[in-house]
């Protein structure tokens, strides 16, 4: 088998943490429901979930939702800090 084969197995099959083992059920919930009720838009939804369960991904990718550490002060020269007079 190929070296990319083998990259996608080990994705798929290694490091089950409990947001994908989460997404995996809600997923399979969500296809389930979609079908007996014949709503395709719940079905849809729910395959996104099982998909994301799958392959471990998530909607922010790449760090998207990672809050930045910047300590620069934006409004420094504009805001002074207050300090009471005695």
């Amino acid at each position: 088998m190929k070296e990319s084969t083998f990259k996608w197995m080990n994705r798929i099959l290694v490091d089950w943490n409990i947001s994908r083992i989460i997404r995996m059920i809600f997923g399979i919930g969500l296809c389930v429901m979609g079908i007996t009720s014949k709503e395709n838009v719940i079905t849809l939804f729910g395959a996104l979930l099982m998909f994301q369960g799958i392959f471990n991904l998530s909607c922010c990718g790449a760090g998207g939702c990672s809050l930045s550490n910047d300590k620069r002060q934006v409004y420094k020269d504009i805001i002074k800090p207050y300090k009471p007079k005695k």
